[in-house]
């Protein structure tokens, strides 16, 4: 028996009848201010689908083997693996839970090619919507930018050295902020 969840991120347009309604719930729910959740609304959502599979098989090695190929393929990584392999007196009961991320838009063909090389027991799919905490990212990050061109100024026209080092110290947190802010909106 073989245990997964994969994760993937997928985009879609909302209609345009349901933003104004959408905005007014996102601010309620996530505290967001009208104009983040109206420019929620104008971008594409962004939702990640995570689907749990848990597999069986008779020849375990193979299947093993299979899945590391087909998320490869596919364009996924494993993010983690735990496997058990048995006892050195029976090889019968060896399992495994691995996490792989799989791009969204190839979820659905994983999952499928996964039915052509072990038996699926289970399945779950579920979606999280994540657009307003893109939104508010994006934004946060504009602001920092912001910040960074007008400190750059600032260091450009700074008179005395206790000025600089000042300057450069706040630069450098607002540049770590941006970097750290990047890597969360991928």
């Amino acid at each position: 028996k073989l245990s997964n969840k994969f994760d993937g991120t997928i985009t879609s347009e909302m209609k345009e009848a349901e933003e104004m309604e959408t905005a007014d719930e996102a601010v309620l729910e996530e505290g967001t201010s009208k104009e983040s959740a109206k420019e929620a609304v104008r971008t594409e959502r962004k939702l990640i689908r995570t689907a749990d599979l848990n597999l069986e098989t008779e020849n375990y090695d193979s299947l093993m083997v299979g899945l590391e190929q087909q998320i490869t393929e596919l364009g996924g990584y494993i993010e983690y693996k735990d496997a058990y392999h048995g006892n050195y007196y029976s090889s019968r009961n060896r399992n495994a839970n691995i996490t792989a991320r799989i791009p969204s838009e190839k979820l659905d063909e994983f999952t499928g090619k996964v039915a052509e090389i072990g038996n699926i027991t289970y399945e779950s799919e579920s979606v999280k919507d994540v657009t307003l905490q893109y939104v508010d990212l994006s934004s946060h990050k504009k602001m920092l930018q912001t910040e960074q061109e007008r400190l750059m100024e600032l260091l450009e026209n700074a008179a005395t050295m206790e000025d600089i080092i000042t300057i450069e110290s706040r630069l450098s947190e607002v540049r770590y902020q941006i970097e750290s802010m990047e890597s969360q909106l991928r």
